[in-house]
C-alpha cells in the first residue's frame, strides 16, 4: 500500500514538473515580455540625486557681506551654493534666505512694524505659510514671493532691540543640511530680539539670523549671549525676509511642534551688521560692531 502511494506521488511530481517545463518552454513570448517589463521598470527608477559641493555665489556683483571678514574663508562657502539643498518650494525660499544683495539706505523698523507686517500677511490667503494646510491657506514654503516683496521682503532694514537669547542652529536645507559637516560653522545662529529687557516671553519677540556664509569669527552665539546677559541694546541691519515654513505665536503661545516662538514670521535674515550700544542708547547712541565690543571685554 505504501509503495503504491509512493509511486503515485512520484508520477504526479513528474507530470507536474513536466507540465510546468513544457508550459514555460512552449511560451517563450511570455518570458520575453516579462524580461522587457523588468528592464523597463529598472530604466524608470531614477537614482537619488548626488550631492555636489557648490561654491556660494551671490546673485549680485557687489554683495554686502558682514565685516570683518573671517580670518580664513569658511568651508561652507566652497561647499554649499545659494540654493542650499532644498527641493521645489524649499529651494526657492532657500535662495531668498541666502540673499546678501539688499542695498540702499536701511529702512528703520521696530518689532511693532514686523508685527503689523504679519497681520498684513494674514489678510492675504494667497501667501502660504506654516507646516500644514488649513481651510483658508496652504502650507509653506510659498513660492510666489511677489506679494511678500510688495510688503518689503528683500529690502535693507535696521532694527534696535534687546537680545532675549541666542542659540546655535543645526542642519537646515538652506545650509545644505546633513550633506555638509554638522558643525556650528556650517549652521545659522538664531537670535530672539525683544523691545525691552523686562520681556521674557519669546512670543513677544522677533527672529534675526546670522548666516554661516562669510560670517566673522567673532559672530558666535556665545558672544551674542554675553551681550544678552549685560542687557545691552543692539542694532541689527540686514535683509527683511519672511520665513513661510513656520507659524507665529497666537495669543502669546507658540504654535507647538518645535515651532520657533516669535510674534511675527518676518525676520532680518541674513544679518549684514550686528552692533552693540555702549552709551547714549536712548538717543543716537554710541555703537560698536560686535567684534570690537568683544575685544573690549577682554
Amino acid at each position: 500500500m505504501k509503495s503504491t502511494l509512493h509511486l503515485c506521488i512520484a508520477v504526479c511530481f513528474v507530470l507536474l514538473t513536466g507540465t510546468v517545463g513544457i508550459s514555460t518552454v512552449s511560451n517563450p513570448a511570455r518570458l520575453q515580455k516579462s524580461s522587457v517589463r523588468s528592464k523597463a521598470a529598472k530604466s524608470k527608477a531614477k537614482p537619488a540625486p548626488v550631492f555636489k559641493p557648490t561654491k556660494f555665489t551671490p546673485a549680485c556683483a557687489s554683495p554686502r557681506f558682514p565685516t570683518p571678514a573671517p580670518a580664513t574663508s569658511p568651508e561652507i562657502d566652497s561647499q554649499c551654493g545659494i540654493n542650499g539643498i532644498g527641493v521645489g518650494p524649499e529651494s526657492v525660499q532657500d535662495s531668498v534666505k541666502n540673499n546678501f544683495c539688499a542695498t540702499g539706505t536701511p529702512q528703520v523698523k521696530t518689532i511693532a512694524d514686523l508685527t503689523a507686517l504679519q497681520k498684513a500677511v494674514l489678510k492675504n490667503t494667497a501667501i502660504n505659510f506654516g507646516n500644514a494646510n488649513t481651510a483658508k491657506r496652504k502650507r509653506g514654503p510659498t513660492t510666489n514671493r511677489k506679494p511678500l516683496q510688495q510688503l518689503g521682503e528683500g529690502t535693507l532694514v535696521t532694527l534696535k532691540a534687546f537680545v532675549l537669547f541666542a542659540k546655535q542652529e543645526g542642519p537646515e536645507s538652506n545650509n545644505c543640511g546633513t550633506k555638509v559637516s554638522d558643525h556650528p560653522l556650517f549652521h545659522d545662529i538664531h537670535i530672539n530680539l525683544v523691545s525691552s529687557t523686562s520681556i521674557t516671553n519669546q512670543c513677544s519677540g522677533v527672529v534675526v539670523e546670522m548666516s554661516p556664509h562669510h560670517r566673522p569669527d567673532s559672530w558666535t552665539h556665545e558672544n551674542v549671549e554675553k551681550v544678552s546677559k549685560q542687557q545691552l541694546m543692539v542694532r541689527v541691519t540686514g535683509q527683511l525676509y519672511f520665513d513661510s515654513s513656520h507659524v507665529p505665536c497666537v495669543g502669546g503661545k507658540s504654535g507647538g511642534g518645535g515651532q520657533p516662538s516669535r510674534v511675527s514670521l518676518w525676520e532680518i535674515h541674513p544679518i549684514y551688521e550686528f552692533e552693540v550700544c555702549t552709551a547714549g542708547c536712548d538717543g543716537e547712541g554710541t555703537w560698536l560692531p560686535l567684534d570690537q565690543w568683544v575685544k573690549e571685554q577682554k
